[in-house]
């Protein structure tokens, strides 16, 4: 990857402490704190704008092609975003409230187990850093299910966006038959993004994003190795989007499926 390849947003001169009272808000300037963040806002906001851009195109086809698209097509259906991998929420709800904010149709979903990491496959085991804590710890369980659901009620959002608990294994099969917008994959080992990857891929429209927050991981390089191998005969390709100065994990990245 070249220096031409990444999209770098504007770096805030203003550094806070990281406080758990604070919001990850949707609205700039973008604390420094969150700076590993920013990048599924951005998008997050184009999923958004790509929906709007496709609905607005299939209402200019004059008026007898308006008349038999409302005679022979169901009802527009509403955004739909789905996150994988929640932990304590704080994503899930800046996107939900820059969608709630927007005025936008949209529906949500959260998947998560909602106590830490599951057990790391064979291949996790040997990608995984020297030394890195999650081979002999489970990272990520300091959260719950109501913690999460608390913050969705506080700021009025649980209508619109509900919470999956459970490995993707039991969640994925669950889920009502339908399209995606949106899917922000952020799950870390290697069996998750397979899974979510082959279920999410062929339910996305056309202009929808898939976003992927591990793919330039130091930590969890077994995230890259298992979207590479899931896109490799795939005709999308992968763009970076950046945040701040070239920090570890400040890059992401995501495609625009076709």
């Amino acid at each position: 990857m070249t220096e031409s390849d990444i999209i770098t947003l504007s770096k805030p001169e203003k550094k806070l402490r990281f406080s758990a009272a604070l919001d990850f808000s949707y609205r700039p300037p973008f604390e420094a704190i969150f700076a590993e963040r920013v990048p599924v806002l951005q998008a997050f906001a184009l999923a958004m704008a790509n929906y709007s851009l496709l609905s607005s195109e299939r209402r200019t086809f004059g008026l007898w092609g308006r008349v038999r698209r409302a005679l022979s097509s169901p009802v527009k259906a509403p955004f739909r975003a789905v996150e994988c991998g929640v932990y304590t929420g704080s994503s899930l709800v800046a996107c939900a409230k820059m969608a709630y904010d927007a005025g936008l149709s949209f529906e949500m979903i959260g998947l998560d187990t909602f106590s830490g990491l599951p057990e790391l496959s064979e291949t996790d085991l040997r990608l995984a850093p020297a030394g890195a804590k999650y081979i002999n710890t489970t990272l990520f369980a300091d959260t719950t299910f109501d913690h999460v659901q608390s913050k969705l009620v506080e700021r009025g959002l649980a209508g619109s966006v509900q919470l999956r608990q459970g490995l993707f294994s039991q969640t994925l099969p669950a889920l009502p038959e339908q399209r995606y917008h949106f899917v922000n994959i952020d799950c870390d080992l290697y069996d998750p993004h397979l899974e979510c990857l082959s279920y999410f891929y062929p339910r996305m429209v056309p202009g929808g994003i898939m976003f992927f927050d591990d793919y330039h991981s130091i930590d969890y390089p077994m995230a890259a190795h298992a979207i590479n191998e899931f896109m490799q005969d795939k005709p999308e390709k992968l763009m970076h989007l950046r945040f701040g100065d070239d920090a570890a994990n400040r890059t992401k990245c995501f495609f625009i499926k076709y």
